[in-house]
């Protein structure tokens, strides 16, 4: 009882344990090529012996896993089915010699019950993956194992005999994907409540229940490039030797430096032309945070000195000048620009008021205007002026016992 459960589990007919355990399947259920209605005598060599197969057998006496072993077969191009066979018998007595099993049934591939796992190891995703959705839907995993050019029947003893043999499986050749980099979630720290709780709950959403174009699939998420394209490519663009990197100076505070060239790389123009505009205070092609920034890497006293000790010491001459700036970085090239601009504080300062003006006046305006309307609603309102004149009607009555005046 156990051990036919245990085949019902893997997908074998529980019937085998029935039959003699001394003779073969092929032997007992028919197989064989013998004459005269004799039973058939396996002239072959055994698989364990047969030079194509023998290596995939010695690796599972070396302990290696069947899953490992009919990998290997399918790398070969090998049917990776032949390792479930007795390897003390010639493969062509255990398949009926030439008379091999007529292939009349649609390919796994194609096949409306298996189709779609094959469909998820050729969109990239590992066979194991494939084999465990297979067991979720209460199939057998063994079947990602087998040659999905060909039938289930085909494979596992079914059909017709034929003259014909069927072909070998082709060799695939390897997918490779391009990938994704992203963080992976502790499913622990998951909440229930979260977009990806709801989503467990919902239930396993796999690919093979969406609706895509293979085609296209394949054509935006491969690498197409072949492996040696990309080292010809660099080898053609590298010109050979690489350029040697120019040595950087630095005059100011490096941290100061490395902040001042994140904030100034965001702005487009060219040194000479920010100089420009700010000797002409036009602020225009900069909003409120970049005068902010070009004010707050303007050069204090200290490193005034040390900018101009510096280019003194490249000696005289605009090309030595220019050279010496060349090496400097980027927020010391802006500090040396802006030593020609005359007092650069006032003018940002101006710049930026000029450039937050009509916000913050909308700011001011609006509660004033605001507060207009309330006060002018308070003067015109006609019921409240009613309502006002009946509480000093009230009041005069209680103090007069009469109704009193207005």
């Amino acid at each position: 009882g156990a051990a036919k459960q245990a085949c019902v589990r893997d997908g074998k007919d529980p019937a085998i344990m029935d039959l003699d355990p001394e003779k073969s399947l092929a032997f007992q259920r028919g197989g064989g090529g013998g004459g005269g209605g004799g039973p058939a005598v396996d002239s072959g060599p055994p698989l364990k012996d047969d030079p194509e197969y023998a290596k995939y057998f010695k690796m599972l006496k070396m302990g290696l896993a069947m899953g490992a072993a009919k990998q290997a077969c399918v790398r070969d191009g090998k049917d990776p089915s032949v390792m479930d066979l007795d390897p003390d018998k010639s493969l062509a007595f255990q398949r009926g010699g030439e008379n091999v099993v007529e292939d009349t049934g649609p390919p796994l591939k194609d096949d409306p019950e298996y189709a779609k796992y094959f469909k998820m190891m050729k969109m990239g995703l590992p066979a194991d993956a494939a084999r465990q959705a297979c067991v979720r839907d209460g199939k057998d995993p063994g079947i990602v194992d087998l040659d999905p050019e060909k039938s289930l029947a085909s494979q596992r003893g079914g059909g017709s005999k034929a003259k014909k043999a069927a072909p070998k499986p082709k060799k695939k050749k390897p997918v490779k994907r391009k990938k994704i980099y992203w963080s992976t979630i502790d499913e622990s720290k998951i909440d229930e409540e979260s977009i990806w709780g709801m989503v467990t709950k919902d239930g396993d959403i796999t690919m093979d229940k969406l609706e895509f174009d293979m085609k296209e699939f394949e054509e935006l998420f491969t690498d197409q490039s072949k492996p040696g394209d990309k080292a010809k490519k660099a080898a053609s663009s590298g010109g050979g030797a690489k350029k040697e990197k120019k040595k950087q100076v630095s005059v100011v505070d490096a941290k100061r430096a490395m902040n001042g060239g994140i904030v100034l790389a965001r702005i487009k123009l060219e040194f000479k032309e920010v100089v420009d505009r700010v000797n002409k205070m036009d602020g225009s092609d900069f909003d409120s945070t970049q005068l902010a920034g070009l004010k707050e890497y303007l050069p204090n006293s200290d490193e005034v000195v040390a900018l101009k000790g510096y280019l003194d010491g490249a000696g005289a001459g605009e090309e030595k000048r220019n050279a010496a700036i060349e090496v400097l970085g980027l927020c010391e090239k802006y500090m040396i620009a802006m030593l020609e601009v005359t007092d650069p504080d006032l003018k940002f300062e101006t710049m930026t008021f000029r450039s937050v003006y009509e916000e913050r006046l909308s700011e001011i305006v609006k509660p004033i205007d605001l507060a207009l309307s309330a006060c002018r609603e308070v003067r015109e309102s006609i019921k409240l002026r009613k309502l006002m004149a009946l509480v000093l009607r009230i009041g005069n009555h209680i103090n007069t016992g009469g109704s009193g005046k207005l």
